[in-house]
């Protein structure tokens, strides 16, 4: 008995998923299928009038056809009324009209009385069918096909829907986005065709009803993608911004590009970039062509788009392309010309002198390769060269007679040209832009002629790692994007460059661009950092110790400055009452007695402390001085920056005296190269040549009335002017965006987009 009922609650549980589950497709049947009175009366009234048309009549007639249930502001009003007047549908018995009740086979039989369509006519019968039955659309359909039969303002037409005001910016009420351009959709529910391509009555941009889905597979053509998070893509398409939420991971690397979109059921599924790019002056414009130097004349495909990308991306038209020498992105598909891209601010480039293995810039030769086709281009010549092929350039090669230089550039823009004669920690490093090769010297220099934005996307892993975090990674590129826009103006110690890649400017491409330094450039595309006197000093370092120093203060030299005092601040969020100017302060403050919760306290250089011999003190003093002191007796600290930075200590010895100006010289006097550097947290090192930094104490260690040396108590790792990268890190973990760690490093300035 036990195992019947057993049997019938599982048949009976089984029986309430199916009765539930029908329940669920006849909803979703009958809301695709059911049309509304109101979208009859739209259909009918649009077959003859626009929409202004019938709010005229409205007007005119003084709604005198109005049924009492329909309100003339509503977006059905006019069309209830124009089909009233004309007697095209009536009002139910109780003299409503009903409009968004279900359109009904009663109702179908008077529109075919009043615009005599036979029952012959059609597929189906509806002599039996219930008055108050409702109509499927394809039945409605196919009576409204016969009725439109003798005019040519209604047509139908296959459209692929991209959107509506629910997931495109700029769209209004009732709009919807498609692959011909907005149309309107009055009283039509539109998600169910979202992402597909369908089959519509259509009139004058006017969707007057969905007949049937064509495909579930379709694709969006020619987007430009701005930006992927994890739930969602961001694009543009046909001058407005649609947002699409993602139910899954998208595979491959996803960046700001233009490509197409594809969809199934949809959904989604996958993203096809159009990598295929040529940089070049456009020379002239021809009704189906572009002329583009170096390239010549490029056939146009018929559904090229053309996009600024920055500020914001906008669709410019043909008209506005400039044969002036501006530089343009062409993007090609099957060897024509489908999307132009204009970056107006970001096509500015910098040039970029290449140090050599030894640290100098003359090369004895040049090997390189791309992973691209490219060319070299000696005077007026052009020589093209398949990806992959390898070449060598001599300073005994014909090419360098006279004073011209060899120019090396790939065929498309998302080529790089790698330069297998450089050795870099990232192995031989490549390059976007260009490569110009010089006779200097007694050798040849390599220039990289390369856009703002590329560049800064390649020194910011080289200064920053990249695990820091987005937040501090975009924080560094606004300070390496501001740094290269104040060299523009420059030549690097007399050669034909804006900067080079070292230390002496800015490390770049010491280690290869990643999808995370790509991201903080393109997230900040041309922004800077200006303050009253224009681009702001963005000096960066590795840790504070807490606070930070104003330039004049590190580079103190001993000569009086008539300059402002720059800004230096506490990284905490807590208040900090100290005067680190004062040496009792000073010390309460590195021994961290004050309480407070610095950003980097949890890092191993925050703090740290060294023990450094009388003997090699005195050897330091001789090397950076010039000045035998003979047996050290005594260190005098004479001036403290705001910061606490030492800017002036004096030496006392048997012999002489010394007065050290400058923070720099004094961690090169106190160098701990035979000594054990102990760090707060973590192991002890050895064998470096200067002190991490300048924010230090001293205590002598006094043995038989003789000094010994002196243990050094001291925080921070670097210079301590402008940026600690370390604590942009901490910054950003603790929540805090890229403007409020520039904000906080550099209070005097504001960030702007050239």
């Amino acid at each position: 008995m036990r195992r019947f009922w057993v049997r019938i609650i599982i048949l009976g549980a089984g029986l309430s998923v199916l009765v539930l589950y029908f329940f669920y497709l006849h909803r979703e049947w009958t809301e695709n299928e059911m049309i509304s009175r109101s979208q009859i009366a739209r259909m009918l009234a649009l077959i003859r009038y626009d929409r202004e048309d019938c709010e005229n009549l409205m007007d005119v007639q003084d709604k005198i056809a109005l049924p009492e249930d329909v309100n003339g502001n509503e977006w059905y009003g006019c069309y209830v009324f124009t089909t009233c007047y004309y007697g095209w549908m009536t009002v139910k018995e109780d003299g409503l009209f009903h409009p968004l009740d279900k359109f009904t086979y009663g109702d179908l039989r008077y529109i075919m009385e009043q615009f005599h369509i036979s029952e012959d006519h059609l597929s189906f019968s509806i002599g039996k069918r219930q008055s108050d039955g409702m109509v499927p659309r394809e039945q409605w359909c196919e009576v409204y096909q016969l009725i439109i039969a003798d005019t040519s303002h209604v047509n139908r037409q296959h459209l692929k829907i991209y959107g509506t005001p629910s997931n495109v910016t700029g769209l209004d009420a009732w709009q919807i986005l498609t692959d011909d351009g907005v149309k309107s959709a009055e009283g039509l529910a539109v998600d169910a065709y979202m992402d597909r391509e369908v089959e519509v009555y259509e009139t004058d941009g006017e969707i007057l009803c969905f007949i049937k889905v064509v495909s579930d597979d379709i694709s969006m053509e020619n987007v430009w993608i701005k930006e992927i998070s994890e739930k969602q893509l961001d694009i543009f398409y046909d001058g407005f911004e649609r947002t699409i939420r993602l139910e899954h991971e998208l595979d491959g690397k996803i960046e700001p590009n233009m490509g197409d979109l594809g969809f199934t059921d949809g959904k989604l599924t996958s993203i096809a970039y159009k990598p295929n790019r040529w940089k070049a002056s456009l020379l002239e414009i021809k009704d189906t062509s572009l002329v583009l130097q170096d390239f010549g004349e490029v056939k146009c495909k018929a559904n090229m788009v053309i996009y600024q990308i920055y500020p914001e991306p906008r669709l410019i038209s043909k008209e506005n392309l400039k044969t002036d020498g501006t530089v343009y992105e062409f993007v090609l598909e099957d060897d024509e010309i489908c999307g132009v891209i204009y970056q107006a601010y970001t096509e500015e480039t910098i040039r970029v002198l290449l140090h050599e293995n030894a640290g100098n810039y003359e090369h004895d030769q040049v090997s390189l390769t791309s992973d691209d086709d490219f060319m070299v281009i000696k005077g007026e010549n052009i020589y093209k060269y398949k990806r992959g092929t390898e070449l060598t350039f001599a300073l005994e090669d014909e090419s360098f007679d006279g004073e011209g230089e060899i120019q090396i550039k790939t065929e498309t823009a998302e080529g790089k040209i790698q330069l297998l004669s450089l050795e870099r920690s990232c192995g031989n490093p490549s390059y976007h832009g260009e490569i110009h090769l010089q006779k200097w010297g007694n050798g040849i220099i390599i220039v990289n002629e390369v856009n703002i934005e590329d560049y800064v996307a390649g020194v910011v892993p080289s200064e920053m790692p990249v695990s820091y975090g987005i937040e501090a990674l975009k924080a560094q590129a606004v300070c390496a994007r501001t740094f290269a826009r104040g060299s523009l103006k420059n030549n690097f110690k007399d050669y034909p460059a804006n900067l080079d890649d070292t230390v002496s400017s800015q490390v770049y491409n010491n280690q290869e661009e990643s999808m995370e330094s790509i991201q903080a450039a393109q997230m900040t595309r041309g922004q800077v950092l200006e303050n009253e006197e224009g681009l702001t000093a963005t000096y960066f370092f590795s840790t504070s110790c807490g606070h930070t120093s104003s330039p004049e203060d590190v580079w103190f030299d001993g000569s009086p400055s008539d300059k402002a005092a720059g800004v230096s601040v506490f990284l905490s969020d807590d208040s900090v009452e100290l005067e680190l100017e004062k040496e009792s302060d000073f010390r309460t403050f590195i021994n961290l007695e004050d309480g407070t919760d610095y950003f980097e306290e949890s890092l191993p250089w925050f703090r740290w402390q060294v023990f450094i011999a009388a003997g090699d003190i005195e050897k330091g003093v001789d090397r950076v001085c010039q000045t035998d002191i003979g047996i050290l007796q005594n260190i005098s600290v004479l001036d403290r920056g705001e910061s606490g930075v030492l800017k002036a200590i004096q030496i006392q010895g048997s012999e002489n005296e010394c007065t050290v100006y400058g923070e720099y010289r004094i961690r090169q006097i106190f160098s701990p190269e035979n000594a054990e550097l102990i760090p707060h947290i973590g192991e002890s090192v050895t064998g470096w040549t200067m002190l991490p930094s300048g924010y230090i104490y001293f205590d002598p260690v006094i043995e038989g009335n003789q000094c010994q040396g002196y243990r050094i108590y001291g925080g921070g790792y670097g210079h301590g002017c402008g940026m600690s990268q370390n604590g942009a890190m901490k910054m950003a973990e603790h929540g805090k965006t890229y403007d409020e760690i520039l904000k906080y490093f550099f209070p005097d300035s504001k960030l702007v987009s050239e």
